[in-house]
């Protein structure tokens, strides 16, 4: 499933083996878990878009606490680039 500010504003993403919140996240997408940030510093690229990057994970579980719409996510086994 693909989430992003229209299915899930205000949703914290975590690293949970690092147990760092992910910041600037822009879209989180469980079944091939991906994360897209924006880069920092904000700036646009050459098509005039936000600067975006990827961060790749074996897994993302949404978690609802109860709610519809995931409340923050849950990454695991961070992969390196070019994996």
């Amino acid at each position: 499933m693909i989430y992003n500010a229209q299915n899930a504003a205000g949703s914290r993403v975590y690293d949970v083996e690092t147990k760092q919140q992910i910041t600037r996240v822009l879209m989180v997408n469980t079944k091939t878990g991906a994360v897209v940030v924006a880069k920092q510093p904000t700036r646009l690229n050459h098509k005039g878009k936000l600067d975006r990057e990827t961060i790749h994970f074996d897994a993302i579980h949404p978690i609802f606490g109860g709610g519809v719409v995931p409340c923050m996510f849950h990454c695991y086994g961070k992969r390196p680039l070019g994996r």
